[in-house]
């Protein structure tokens, strides 16, 4: 596959001058003329001023004016699009240079098609919760990640940041957090599972919708249970071919660092700590004011970055068939020196009809590399992020005499790296292959009944190479040999889809039923080739003398099912949806193999009632849903129900000694694990106001998993170097959600305004089998949890001791005592006073209380989109309310305990003559000042204003002269600011490992967004 992989990418580069050379010969079109209209509504005849009136697959248009009149420059034979609020959507062939134009009125939107997998849905007969946006409003927005285009759109639907390093992406949530394990929902691109959606471009998105409750998702089954995210690509559509050509530019910078000392202040709080625990000063601190500011080391590492993205498609067709053919280019530069990321999209669809068959197919490659970060190199500053903070900035920054012509740390000090050196002598970088193919064919058997056969294949083939040279960096890390290691990942699926689909229309009555078949089988691959001791300059494996290290592993696991789905529709006005998946899955035993999977949902489209009629002027649109249903989670690894023997074991025998080759039992079979299982009921309703200008849409849910699959732990006496999976629990997530939009015109300026609101609450209800207290969130180099997870409260709750104020006296000392004795021995004034919970005498871990959640009490986002002549405005808000987060990074800052930097605040130490909220700097720390407690546990609240653009599109005169259909120049700033208290690199956390470390900052791994200001073109020929 490898080399197929390669023989695909050698050719794609010829594919972008192919492409230039078809579109110079069918840009330039008929000869453009002007055309004048007249728009009437058909309901009383009267003009209707403010239609947008624009020329099909383009941006070029005007509006009409207060008489309903228009004109456009455009060629005849051309087709015009009209759109008006309150009226439907309507197409008119341009067969003459003067038209009349009538509108019928609508109610709102219900006639536009909905994705849902396996088939679309008029939106009129939808009943369940789905949430969707449209490829105009992510390519708007100018990102050059789809995912984070939907921060704040899409009510339950969270967005969190995976990072700000290039190429990082996003993680989604969809209604919270339902399972102790992988919470992420499930990615279908134009019918095909893949991993993750961050690797698309924006300008390839049709529409995505988000499937969140039962009755929406439980077509997909035991996948379905984090909910489902359907990304349909563009299509072609018919009409001669249409260039869109987008190029943006942009630069990135910090958006928020850390505040800690300079050489001279950390000379006097280090010189003060030390006086205050009886020590010997520091030599390197024995002369504050001659130090100066010294290294800064987060200007050492950080930088302005520039970020480009350049995209081209090309789409049309014909009667028979239809094509969407596109390309695309990202280059992005990390922050933090070194770091970056590239990516390479090909992208290629068509449908062709002939007669009774239909047929299509979607080509998608992708081509990534990312230079990462380099890890802690053993040092209690982690990665360069928590190096360039914690570094003493006494220290220089190279040496020329060392090896590796880096300075570092010396002396009786913490051993944190020097953060240049660690991303200039360590090399990380991941390169990644990524193919989807889906191949379809449809016939219709007769009228209103079609089979189709869908086929996909998806492939992800990555290498990571680490790469170490031999350096000394100061006197406390040394690396002699320069070492290489090799890790290559392969991923490969094949999806096979046999489905019926038959709609009927009889009377007042409507049906759409689905019948199907579906086999996927996932393939997957591990090879580890390690070596050390290579020869400087030379990366190649077989050049290394020292030791070698080989591993692989392979996996394979299948899923079978068969499907059924029917919507009922009664006159518009009552909807009936149920639907049925049956799932086999590899990965659990014999006899709990297979899970079903139903669900049934009805709606009541009451404004469509003879007694509303009568408030339809006022309220055009009101429909009640209601459903109920089953999802499933196979979310574990393969083979978990049977035990693994590990056969690569030696062990000595004998009187001579002699080595033998074994095997030992690693693992323990858990052969009665089986699925876990989401019960989801939903209640909602939907409805427009003033004439279709006001929307909304209101959820309700409450979401019950059972069987909650988990790694329960056992000691290692057992022989297991693995916790079993098992069954082991019950959780709850139930919210509610709003979403509102506004849209109307004020003479020339158009606009729309949106608002998302979303409160879920998360609950765990059982945890059993020995695992009723699961503990995490462990900051660095702190040994104390941050988190409990357990029955009664939700994932990752912050349990904390509780810090009381400062003791500012031995007065207060000494009265803080139980039965005569003092409760905190080792404080002295200056130092916290820390709350006994249990009243047992001292200060331990019994003392943790509940002291927050990492999850929002809500999460909200508000946009306004407007345009007035050739001006266009987008900006876009997004927050959230009410969570809590843990800074590790500060509890390290902070602590004055250590040797390496601290934070300002440390400034502000408590003094005998200055009482502050900072405790005394004391090096030993002998009252345990910088424990893990609510000390360090902040708000987690803020609003950022996500996004803002601002647009202009050229006039006819110039279009004409440059004889292109539209061209839009935009400047656009992501992440301009953000409103928080939070004191961390940023407040968009979510998690950064397991679960159970949910709203844990741990700083040593973290990596700072970027605020981006860009400038971008748009041009369509």
């Amino acid at each position: 596959m490898h080399s197929a992989t390669f023989l695909i990418w050698k050719k794609i580069p010829f594919v972008p001058i192919l492409l230039i050379v078809f579109l110079t010969l069918n840009s330039y079109g008929q000869q453009q003329v002007t055309v004048t209209g007249a728009v009437t509504s058909k309901d009383d005849g009267a003009p209707l001023p403010g239609v947008a009136v624009t020329i099909k697959n383009t941006n070029q248009g005007v509006a009409t004016d207060a008489d309903g009149k228009f004109s456009i420059r455009t060629s005849l034979g051309s087709t015009l699009v009209l759109k008006a609020l309150g009226f439907a959507p309507q197409e008119v062939s341009v067969t003459s240079q003067k038209l009349s134009i009538v509108m019928e009125s609508s109610k709102s939107d219900l006639n536009e098609v909905v994705v849902i997998g396996y088939g679309t849905v008029r939106k009129k007969d939808l009943t369940g919760a789905i949430a969707n946006i449209k490829g105009a409003d992510i390519k708007a927005q100018g990102v050059s990640d789809v995912t984070k285009s939907l921060q704040g759109r899409l009510p339950g639907v969270t967005i969190e940041s995976a990072g700000g390093n290039p190429g990082a992406g996003t993680r989604i949530l969809i209604r919270g957090v339902g399972t102790l394990g992988d919470a992420a929902p499930l990615y279908i691109v134009d019918g095909v599972q893949v991993p993750s959606i961050n690797n698309l471009s924006q300008l390839d998105i049709q529409s995505i919708d988000v499937l969140k409750d039962a009755s929406a998702a439980a077509i997909y089954g035991s996948r379905a249970a984090n909910g489902v995210v359907l990304v349909t690509t563009r299509n072609g559509k018919s009409g001669p071919p249409v260039v869109q050509v987008n190029a943006n530019y942009g630069i990135q910078n910090l958006a928020h660092r850390v505040d800690v000392l300079n050489a001279e202040q950390w000379a006097n709080v280090s010189n003060a700590a030390h006086d205050a625990g009886g020590l010997t000063r520091l030599d390197i601190a024995q002369n504050p004011s001659s130090l100066g500011a010294g290294t800064d080391w987060q200007d050492v590492i950080y930088r302005t970055a520039p970020v480009q993205q350049y995209q081209i498609l090309t789409s049309g067709g014909g009667d028979k068939g239809t094509y969407s053919i596109s390309g695309s280019y990202t280059d992005q530069q990390g922050i933090v020196t070194v770091t970056g990321y590239k990516r390479y999209n090909f992208r290629a669809k068509s449908e062709t009809t002939k007669g009774r068959f239909r047929f299509g197919e979607t080509v998608l490659l992708t081509r990534e590399k990312t230079i990462n970060m380099a890890g802690g190199w053993g040092g209690q500053g982690g990665n360069p992020v928590g190096s360039a903070a914690k570094m003493i900035p006494v220290f220089q920054v190279y040496d020329s005499s060392a090896l590796g012509g880096f300075a570092g740390a010396y002396g009786p000090v913490v051993n944190v790296a020097n953060p240049l050196a660690q991303l200039h002598l360590e090399d990380i970088n991941t390169t990644s292959s990524n193919v989807l193919t889906n191949v379809f064919g449809e016939v219709t058997i007769i009228p209103g009944l079609t089979y189709k056969l869908n086929m996909g294949y998806t492939a992800n083939f990555t290498t990571d190479e680490d790469y170490q040279k031999r350096h000394t960096v100061g006197t406390l890390f040394t690396h002699a040999t320069n070492d290489l290691s090799l890790t290559k990942e392969e991923t490969q699926l094949l999806l096979l889809e046999n489905t019926l689909n038959y709609s009927k229309t009889f009377g007042k009555s409507s049906i759409q039923a689905l019948a199907g078949y579906t086999y996927q089988k996932t393939d997957y691959s591990y090879l580890l080739n390690a070596r050390t001791d290579l020869p400087d300059g030379l990366r190649n494996i077989d050049a290394g003398r020292g030791t070698s290290t080989n591993q692989g592993n392979g996996l394979e696991s299948a899923l079978l099912s068969t499907l059924g789905r029917l919507i009922y529709s009664y006159d518009d006005r009552y909807l009936l949806t149920a639907s049925f998946r049956r799932d086999g899955s590899s990965r659990f035993g014999a006899a709990y193999r297979y899970g079903n999977f139903p669900s049934v949902a009805a709606g009541w489209n009451i404004s469509n009632e003879k007694f509303f009629s009568s408030l339809t002027s006022a309220i055009p649109v009101l429909k009640l849903r209601a459903s109920y249903g089953i999802l499933g989670n196979q979310q574990i690894d393969d083979y978990q129900y049977s035990a693994v023997i590990s056969s690569n074991i030696n062990y000595v025998t004998g009187q001579e000694q002699q080595k033998w080759f074994g095997a030992i039992q690693t693992a323990f079979a858990t052969p009665n694990i089986k699925w876990e299982s989401t019960k989801t009921s939903n209640v909602g309703v939907d409805a427009a106001f003033l004439k279709g200008r006001l929307t909304l849409t209101a959820d309700y849910f409450v979401k019950t998993t059972s069987d909650v699959l988990l790694n329960v732990p056992i000691p290692g006496s057992t022989g297991s170097i693995s916790d079993p999976v098992v069954n082991a629990g019950r959780l709850r997530n139930n919210g509610f959600e709003l979403g509102l939009g506004y849209a109307d015109h004020a003479g020339k300026l158009n606009y729309s305004v949106f608002g998302t609101f979303s409160r879920v609450k998360n609950k765990v209800l059982e945890l059993g089998t020995g695992s009723q207290k699961i503990f995490g969130g462990q900051p660095t180099h702190h040994g104390a949890s941050s988190t409990l997870t357990e029955a009664g409260g939700p994932i990752s709750a912050f349990y904390l001791i509780k810090a009381d104020g400062i003791f500012n006296s031995q007065e207060e000392i000494d009265a803080y005592a139980k039965n005569g004795a003092l409760i905190q021995p080792n404080a002295a004034p200056g130092d916290i006073k820390f709350q006994d919970t249990n009243g047992d005498g001292q200060i331990s871990d019994e003392d943790k209380v509940y002291a927050g959640s990492p999850f929002p009490s809500f999460e909200y986002g508000f946009g306004i989109t407007a345009n007035y002549q050739h001006f266009d405005l987008n900006a876009i808000f997004q927050g959230t309310h009410g969570n809590k987060i843990y800074n590790g990074l500060r509890q390290d800052l902070e602590s004055m305990s250590l040797e390496f930097n601290y934070s300002t605040a440390t400034l502000n130490a408590w003094t005998p003559e200055k009482h502050t909220d900072i405790p005394r700097a004391v090096t030993g720390d002998p009252n345990i000042n910088d424990r893990t407690s609510t000390r360090f546990l902040e708000s987690g609240s803020y609003l950022r204003m996500k996004t803002l653009q601002i647009g202009y599109t050229i006039g006819d005169p110039l279009k004409n002269k440059l004889k292109i259909s539209s061209l839009r120049a935009y400047v656009s700033a992501d992440n301009l600011f953000t409103i928080t208290n939070y004191t961390g690199y940023n407040p968009d956390l979510g998690r950064t490992g397991s679960i159970f470390d949910r709203g844990v900052d741990f700083g040593h791994v973290a990596y700072p967004i970027a605020r981006t200001l860009s400038v971008g073109l748009q041009l369509t020929l």
